[in-house]
């Protein structure tokens, strides 16, 4: 029993934890550094399709150990009668091995590998709640009468952060 309570006490102890809203960036993503997209939603409905991906863009080679890639996640709402859209710069620390995938409806999770001077190597995962763009995208729509709505959507996506120590 002792050893399995030493277990579990190293394990919390390897693992950090926090969340915080994020706000739309203002960041204009230059089709020069993209370096993948990964579509996680793409839904049509009521005319309006909406699209979730992941914008990864390349920062160039490193001598060191610094980041080679940030990750954005967008999302843009079109229809013939206007696109809404929103950006938020999510992780500008990504050293190797980026997974992205849709977890439920509206929540998806980012992983990769970073360097942070306070823990060495982590794997970082990021939970994205970002279903309050979908609320504020009707809304906008609602308050426009469905006509001509096009602009950008000032919601903040919540976001989860777990780290442990990256598996060599």
């Amino acid at each position: 029993m002792k050893k399995i309570v030493m277990f579990l006490i190293a394990l919390s102890a390897a693992t950090t934890s926090h969340a915080a809203p994020l706000a739309p960036t203002e960041d204009k993503i230059t089709p020069d550094f993209v370096d993948q997209a990964i579509r996680l939603a793409d839904t049509r409905k009521d005319s309006v399709r909406r699209k979730v991906t992941v914008v990864v863009t390349d920062l160039g080679m490193s001598t060191d150990i610094s980041p080679s890639s940030t990750v954005y996640l967008t999302y843009n709402s079109n229809a013939e009668m206007g696109n809404l859209s929103a950006s938020f710069l999510v992780a500008d620390d990504v050293f190797h091995n980026l997974e992205a995938k849709r977890v439920a409806p509206g929540i998806f999770e980012i992983s990769y590998v970073t360097y942070r001077d306070e823990g060495g190597m982590l794997k970082v995962t990021k939970t994205i709640d970002a279903t309050e763009l979908y609320v504020q995208d009707h809304k906008m729509r609602e308050a426009c009468g469905y006509d001509f709505c096009d602009g950008q959507i000032n919601a903040s996506i919540d976001v989860k952060e777990t780290s442990k120590k990256a598996a060599r």
